[in-house]
């Protein structure tokens, strides 16, 4: 078996064997020179962007087996930028499964990353148990809302405008809104022109999709949202489903429910989807009975890549000294006992030790360093300065 990344002319088979493998009826258009064409001079998003990277399996024959998308993304870390890659297409055809496929694509794909100092990795997995075995541990959690639109009050006290969004008239706006929201956030995209492209709606009328800035008095922009409408048995008079719900500050999100109050005659429901850390039930004052909704989903696993550099852009709780011993069955630089000193809540040297104060598994390691861990989930305060529970947020799908 040979792994490597795929060249030009073998991104038509890639998608054939996504195609095969989940029985998805891949349009011809797809497989196209012109679409070919169309990526390389205007891609339309970040996949297309970087269309080559992909890692594939591929028979003595030259037989493609398998594969996976790997992309690049600059997401943020403890007040850093640094580089994730994006994990999708994750495919093998079906007689080729059991023989290491897609184990193979994983572990080229994270070797080169390593290489290239590349911090983290995620993905979007059907399957918790599978992804685990290659280092991914779940992260990030969102909370999914959904209440009756009657019940939002009118909060009187904060004055300001909501502006349609039409053909990027309020981009600008939009792009400040996000920034304030996930300023603080660990895996949150720093999203660049391709990544908009699907998530502002610039055409409403023909989209069918609405996108507005909500505005104060002083012509600020502090929330943003976007919503289509649904229809169903369960909702008659329709379902506001928010594709993006963003705000700077309790003012903006007050803003925003003003607006979305303004719906209540022919709204039934709004759901919408916000970081695990935003209490939303501080704001309405009605969360109880039939009329409102609350669960907490997972959203994604990640895993670190390159160990050393991220513990040495992490933030630390005061000073101090801990070594951990650490265990990734696919990176083998990862393998051994970290030392890290820091002071003030940086760190100040990572070394190699010879004991251990924890030893971990690369999972636990990079789900409790991201922050997605609980605040007591280690007894002992050296650990804690470490590991505790940070604010996190991904609302980019890959």
């Amino acid at each position: 078996m040979v792994i490597r990344k795929i060249r030009e002319e073998e991104y038509r088979r890639t998608q054939e064997v996504f195609g095969i493998a989940f029985e998805i009826q891949i349009a011809e258009e797809q497989l196209s020179e012109e679409k070919l064409r169309q990526m390389r001079e205007n891609p339309r998003s970040r996949e297309e962007r970087y269309y080559k990277e992909r890692w594939a399996a591929f028979e003595d024959d030259g037989q493609m087996m398998g594969f996976l998308i790997g992309f690049p993304a600059t997401i943020r870390f403890d007040g850093n930028e640094v580089v994730c890659t994006c994990i999708g297409g994750v495919s093998s055809l079906p007689q080729y499964r059991g023989k290491g496929v897609i184990a193979g694509c994983f572990r080229k794909h994270l070797e080169d990353s390593y290489q290239k100092g590349y911090l983290f990795s995620y993905l979007y997995p059907f399957s918790t148990v599978f992804y685990r075995q290659f280092g991914y541990e779940l992260c990030s959690e969102t909370v999914d809302w959904e209440f009756d639109i009657g019940t939002i009050p009118n909060f009187s006290e904060v004055k300001g405008a909501a502006c349609l969004n039409e053909h990027s008239s309020e981009k600008e706006a939009i792009l400040q809104v996000y920034a304030d929201y996930v300023e603080e956030c660990n895996l949150s995209f720093v999203r660049e022109e391709c990544d908009w492209i699907h998530v502002i709606h610039d055409n409403p009328a023909v989209e069918n999709a609405f996108t507005y800035v909500w505005k104060n008095q002083e012509g600020k922009p502090k929330g943003v949202m976007c919503y289509h409408k649904e229809y169903s048995d369960k909702y008659p008079r329709g379902l506001m489903q928010m594709e993006s719900f963003y705000f700077s500050d309790e003012e903006g999100v007050k803003g925003l429910f003003n607006h979305i109050r303004a719906y209540r005659s022919h709204f039934q429901s709004v759901r919408l989807s916000v970081p695990k850390h935003v209490a939303l039930q501080r704001i309405l004052p009605e969360v109880s009975g039939s009329a409102f909704s609350r669960k907490i989903v997972f959203h994604g696993m990640g895993r670190v890549i390159h160990v050393e550099i991220a513990l040495r852009m992490a933030r630390y709780r005061g000073s101090g000294t801990v070594s951990l011993k650490l265990n990734d069955r696919y990176i083998r630089e990862n393998n051994r006992i970290f030392k890290v000193t820091f002071e003030n809540g940086s760190c100040i040297a990572v070394e190699d030790g010879t004991d251990w104060d924890l030893e971990m598994d690369i999972g636990t390691f990079s789900r409790c360093l991201l922050g997605c861990c609980d605040e007591n989930e280690y007894e002992k305060e050296e650990l804690r300065k470490i590991f505790y529970g940070k604010k996190t947020f991904i609302c980019d799908g890959f």
